[in-house]
C-alpha cells in the first residue's frame, strides 16, 4: 500500500514539474470572448473608402484620410466622431452644386452617439442613434456589417444616393 501511494506522489510530482518547465504551454481555461466583448474599447480610424458603381470616389464630406474615433463600452454605449483633415473653417461654397445645401459637406464633421447591439450570426452591429450633430439622424438605427480580426475592426454599409448604391468601408485600429 505504501509503495502505491509513493508511486502516485512521484507521478503527480513529475506532472507538476513538467507543467512548470520553461516553454510549457499553460492551458487556457477561459471561454472564448464574444465579438461584443472584443469590440469594447477605443478605436482609431485608419481608412475610409467610398465606392459607387465599382469606382472609388473622392469623398466630399470628410476627404481622403479623415481622422476619427469610435468608442464601444461594455454597457452597450457607443460614440463615433470623424472630421475632414485640415478642417479650420466650414467650406464656404462647395464646388459641386448638390453639396451646397449638405451640412455634412459644409461642416466636414460627423458625430453621433447612442447604444449598440451586435448580431454575431448576421455579422452586423447596429448603432441606435440617440444624439447626433444632424437632427435627421436622431432615432435611426445604422446597421453595419463588421469583421473583427485581432486589433482591426472593419465596418461596411451601403446606402443609396442619387439612385446609385454607395458603399462605405471604415477600417479602425484598436487604440492602445
Amino acid at each position: 500500500m505504501k509503495s502505491r501511494s509513493l508511486q502516485v506522489l512521484l507521478i503527480l510530482g513529475a506532472l507538476i514539474t513538467a507543467a512548470a518547465l520553461p516553454g510549457a504551454e499553460p492551458q487556457n481555461t477561459r471561454p472564448p470572448q464574444s465579438a461584443a466583448q472584443r469590440l469594447v474599447g477605443a478605436w482609431q480610424l485608419a481608412s475610409r473608402t467610398v465606392r459607387a458603381n465599382g469606382t472609388t470616389l473622392a469623398d466630399p464630406v470628410l476627404g481622403a484620410q479623415p481622422p476619427g474615433r469610435l468608442f464601444y463600452d461594455a454597457s452597450g454605449v457607443m460614440s463615433l466622431q470623424m472630421m475632414r483633415t485640415g478642417r479650420t473653417t466650414a467650406i464656404a461654397t462647395p464646388a459641386d452644386p448638390q453639396d451646397r445645401a449638405n451640412p455634412r459637406v459644409i461642416l466636414g464633421y460627423d458625430s453621433y452617439f447612442g447604444r449598440y447591439t451586435v448580431d454575431e450570426r448576421a455579422g452586423t452591429i447596429t448603432h441606435h442613434v440617440e444624439g447626433s450633430l444632424f437632427p435627421e439622424d436622431l432615432g435611426k438605427d445604422f446597421v453595419r456589417q463588421f469583421t473583427l480580426e485581432g486589433d482591426t475592426l472593419t465596418l461596411t454599409f451601403t446606402s443609396t444616393a442619387d439612385r446609385s448604391e454607395v458603399t462605405r468601408t471604415l477600417v479602425f485600429k484598436r487604440s492602445r
